[in-house]
């Protein structure tokens, strides 16, 4: 009977959980706190991503989520309808050993790339319902290559209604190795499990009553080792936030690349199968040429929505890159970025050749992609710019540009990784970062002079810009913390238990990256009646059109007469890091459109005694959609140019 009463005892004081330590990695579902029961369900959806990405490198730990992929769901009614066959295609792929393992080689220039990220983006987006999704996100976590996985669930994870509200971590925290130098991931491997969490030095001997007045009383006085609670940091600091080696960028250009490959890979699919064009047309073909054209477009819409897109921010990439040479006095291109890790610990290989052969090599890549601009150019009915073809060739053949120039720099060799070759189409290669700056000058050469022009109404009805007031524009550097948590020891962080909840510490490493103040630019438009217009400000060299960094692009509903309007673009937040997510009761996600640069970015790198740079603001006709895209030939109605000038404060 004692016994018994001992056992009840333990149990009452055990339905709490585990001692914690009080570390916040104890998590209690929000829901409990503040009676909101549906909230629950999104805070246990948000850690099962999370605890698919904590570790990804490694084996998955948690038996529960091991079990759940244990098997391919090969069960049609588990999937959207009508998309069994693309899954069907998965399978066979999966079974035929077409997919690379976790611990493969892998590169972005393989030949079946993009067939094997575009599957498991399907494997994971046209999963039925939730409980679907979670079998096929562990299945491809266990069975799959790291980076490809990683890809595939962000872009899924944006798509499928049930976790488009979820947040994703950024991938810098996900895969570290990829991002951040190889002193940073040998240092941070080195951490013992000591520094991050107390270790109790006496464990005192409880009697039945101590556990009876436990229950009463739960905290108990440990004696325990002091640790401090601040995060144990590793410096990562440079003496400049140089725009190629910011973390968000790389990690934009990387789900930037992957929405191109994905949408490419759709295009040839969709080209290929039989279409049934209707006569329910206003325009009738004018011959052959005409009808596959139609087609193309009616099949290649994703293809050209993302080459647009890539188009548009390799245009600012160049053009931020281009201002920050202007105020720094280096050239990017002379840039030369330590030594990165891969995911197995193999260090990047850098080119044997010296500048002006590589210089050759890339002249020689521009020129057979003009070939092909030029060939499509005379082909072209007129139904698209010349600009759009050249941007719909170029981005069709990214990955075909990329391996030819990586075969000719690096040599064939696939068993040494190489940064022409990395996951994240990396920004910090000089030799990549080249060879945008002359797609880029390519691309110009067929820009239609006419959307630079300033075109008027008959009887001169347009708007007109009569005033532009711009606040004080400064730009600084700032501190941000990278969380490591992926690169503690597996063993010790993650078992069959959760280890997480006995952190004290957090492991970062910590850099600065580029910011700006708060500031505001107010716009007096005068317009002869009322109109719908579409008003777009970039920043430009003095006295030069391009390039252009575009600032900002807005709807404006003009009434007859003088029209004010004021937009603000307050400093950019950092990202909550993966510890944080994993910490919080339930983080909402974010609203900050991906299809741009980070938000932290928007202005150019200022000097401390001023940038001069101009300000550029156009009225252009409204089309019924908000253009994202610069160049997009829209009739100009009224432009003018204001001089402004950026600061930079020192930290």
């Amino acid at each position: 009977m004692l016994r018994l009463t001992f056992v009840c005892l333990c149990l009452l004081v055990l339905q709490d959980g585990t001692e914690s330590f009080g570390s916040p990695w104890k998590m209690t579902p929000f829901g409990k706190h503040f009676g909101l029961p549906n909230v629950e369900v999104d805070f246990n959806r948000q850690h099962f991503l999370l605890n698919l990405l904590i570790q990804v490198h490694k084996p998955l730990l948690h038996e529960e989520l091991i079990i759940m992929g244990s098997q391919f769901n090969d069960d049609p009614n588990l999937y959207m309808e009508g998309t069994w066959r693309y899954i069907k295609d998965f399978q066979e792929r999966v079974l035929q050993n077409r997919i690379p393992g976790p611990f493969a080689i892998f590169n972005q220039l393989d030949d079946e790339m993009p067939q094997n990220l575009l599957g498991i983006y399907r494997f994971l987006t046209m999963a039925m319902d939730w409980l679907s999704f979670q079998r096929n996100a562990c299945y491809a976590r266990i069975h799959f290559h790291p980076l490809l996985f990683v890809n595939a669930l962000q872009m899924a994870v944006a798509e499928r209604q049930d976790t488009k509200d979820l947040r994703m971590p950024v991938m810098f925290e996900v895969l570290p190795q990829l991002y951040l130098e190889k002193e940073v991931i040998l240092a941070a491997q080195e951490v013992t499990w000591n520094q991050l969490t107390p270790i109790r030095l006496v464990t005192p001997k409880r009697r039945w009553m101590d556990i009876l007045l436990g229950y009463r009383n739960p905290k108990q006085s440990w004696t325990e080792e002091p640790i401090p609670n601040d995060p144990l940091i590793i410096d990562n600091e440079r003496k400049v936030a140089y725009l190629s080696l910011d973390l968000e960028l790389n990690s934009h250009w990387n789900s930037l690349i992957n929405r191109l490959i994905i949408s490419i890979e759709e295009g040839k699919e969709k080209t290929n199968e039989p279409i049934i064009v209707d006569g329910d047309r206003l325009v009738a073909f004018r011959g052959s040429f005409d009808e596959v054209n139609y087609i193309n477009q009616m099949s290649l819409g994703s293809h050209f929505h993302n080459s647009k897109l890539y188009v548009y921010n390799l245009n600012q990439f160049v053009a931020a890159l281009t201002m920050e040479d202007l105020a720094t006095g280096q050239r990017s291109m002379d840039l030369i970025d330590p030594p990165l890790l891969t995911t197995g610990g193999v260090p990047y290989k850098g080119t044997s050749l010296n500048i002006e052969a590589v210089k050759d090599i890339l002249d020689l890549t521009i020129d057979n992609l003009k070939e092909q601009i030029e060939m499509a150019v005379k082909l072209n009915n007129h139904s698209m710019d010349d600009l759009s073809i050249a941007g719909g060739i170029i981005g069709n053949n990214y990955l075909h540009i990329c391996r030819q120039l990586s075969l000719a720099v690096n040599g064939h060799g696939i068993s040494q990784p190489t940064m022409l070759g990395s996951a994240t189409s990396n920004l910090r290669d000089p030799i990549y970062r080249s060879l945008l700056f002359r797609i880029n000058e390519l691309l110009k050469s067929y820009e239609n002079a006419d959307i630079f022009a300033e075109v008027g109404e008959e009887g001169g009805e347009t708007p007109k810009i009569v005033d532009i007031q711009v606040s004080r524009l400064v730009t600084f550097e700032e501190y941000m913390s990278t969380d490591l948590i992926n690169l503690i020891d597996q063993q010790l962080l993650l078992s069959q238990r959760n280890n997480l909840q006995f952190l004290r510490r957090h492991l970062v490493a910590r850099q600065r990256r580029l910011n700006h103040e708060t500031f505001s630019i107010g716009l007096d438009i005068v317009a002869p009646k009322d109109l719908l217009v579409e008003a777009r400000m970039y920043l430009t060299l003095p006295n030069q059109l391009t390039p252009r960094l575009h600032l900002d692009s807005f709807k404006c509903s003009l009434k007859r007469g003088l029209n004010q309007f004021e937009r603000v673009f307050p400093a950019a937040n950092p990202k909550h890091t993966l510890s944080e997510l994993y910490e919080a009761a339930y983080p909402s996600a974010d609203v900050t459109s991906s299809n741009r640069l980070p938000p932290h970015l928007l202005l150019p790198r200022g000097t401390g005694d001023g940038l001069k740079l101009q300000l550029l603001v156009e009225l252009t006709e409204w089309n019924g959609l908000e253009s994202q895209f610069h160049g997009v030939s829209v009739p100009v109605l009224a432009k003018t140019l204001k001089d402004v000038i950026i600061f930079h404060r020192q930290a």
